[in-house]
């Protein structure tokens, strides 16, 4: 064998062993990625079973001066579609255990907004006393929904109601939200005066106005916070939170982000299909630390206390102004 050959086929050789390892390294990675995603809680639960024999909710808050005795009634209305937006509503319901429960309320609806052609997040926050048609059942608040039906019922109370393009959901509770921020190591969130004394109370921890580090039991304590002011101002104590984990996230080494879904992920259960998740995921890996727009509804000036006919206060609300905001709020690059 002259020595040209010779060298070419150790050439040869060395390309087999090295396209070889990068074969098994991309079997790798990919065996990887979906034994993490086996270890989320899927539901592939179809249609929505409605309780109609469950008992009314007694939980209540201060709704302030009502108009009177009013039905709730839903404008006919299209759903707005963009195939560059992805919508998921994140469900934060209020068991204290790594279990979920079918008798749990949803605490916390919030919409994640997710533009994949301009990498940028929006959150949008639901008023948990707005009043919503419930079937089978009086008028209700929309966060008693989650008791009646579970997640599809109140994912299909929120498309219908605000003409949404949502059919996806991601639920964690108080026990995974606690997980997460000991996982990544706590957040930062900035407390007033008033919020530090009032934290400081209810959980014992020394806090302070201003800048605080703060472990899983003191954010949990923070989002759940509205008896110094107003259940409104408790949604936007969650968004800032999410937007916290959100940048702590960024800091995460790949060990750390490693650690933190092997904790997490089995505590997290979703409609989203495999296949479906880990599309959601990569496109999250643009968002990760971008600071979120963020918008409440119903917005300013468009609700209102009303009485139900079982007698609970809620607000009603102007459902078709909401609608345009809120399609205007998630849509403005395409409309």
């Amino acid at each position: 064998m002259t020595k040209a050959k010779k060298k070419l086929k150790i050439w040869q050789t060395i390309l087999l062993i090295f396209s070889g390892v990068f074969i098994l390294a991309i079997l790798l990675l990919i065996w990887l990625y979906y034994s993490k995603l086996s270890l989320i809680q899927y539901d592939t639960s179809n249609g929505v079973s409605i309780n109609t024999e469950m008992p009314g909710e007694t939980e209540d808050m201060e709704i302030g001066e009502t108009s009177g005795i009013a039905e709730i009634t839903l404008p006919s209305g299209e759903i707005y579609q963009n195939e560059n937006v992805v919508n998921i509503l994140l469900l934060g319901t209020d068991e204290r255990s790594s279990a979920f429960s079918d008798n749990a309320r949803a605490d916390s609806i919030m919409l994640l907004s997710v533009d994949r052609q301009y990498h940028t997040v929006r959150l949008v926050s639901f008023e948990r006393a707005i009043g919503v048609p419930v079937p089978g059942r009086n008028d209700d608040w929309l966060t008693h929904t989650f008791r009646y039906g579970g997640a599809n019922l109140t994912l299909q109370t929120v498309r219908e109601s605000f003409c949404i393009d949502v059919e996806h959901y991601i639920r964690t509770n108080f026990y995974t939200f606690e997980q997460i921020v000991d996982t990544i190591g706590g957040i930062e969130l900035n407390f007033t005066a008033q919020e530090a004394a009032a934290l400081q109370k209810s959980t014992g921890t020394v806090l302070k106005e201003g800048l605080n580090y703060v472990s899983g039991k003191e954010a949990l304590a923070y989002c759940r916070l509205r008896s110094i002011d107003s259940d409104w101002i408790r949604i936007r104590r969650q968004r800032d939170t999410i937007q916290a984990i959100l940048t702590q996230i960024k800091t995460l080494s790949l060990f750390d982000l490693n650690k933190l879904l092997d904790k997490i992920l089995p505590l997290v259960k979703t409609n989203l299909t495999m296949g479906e998740m880990a599309g959601f995921l990569v496109d999250a890996t643009s968002i990760i630390g971008t600071q979120a727009e963020q918008l409440t509804i119903p917005a300013q000036g468009t609700y209102w206390g009303i009485t139900g006919i079982d007698g609970r206060s809620m607000y009603a609300c102007d459902y078709e102004e909401n609608r345009r905001i809120l399609r205007s709020f998630l849509y403005a690059p395409y409309l």
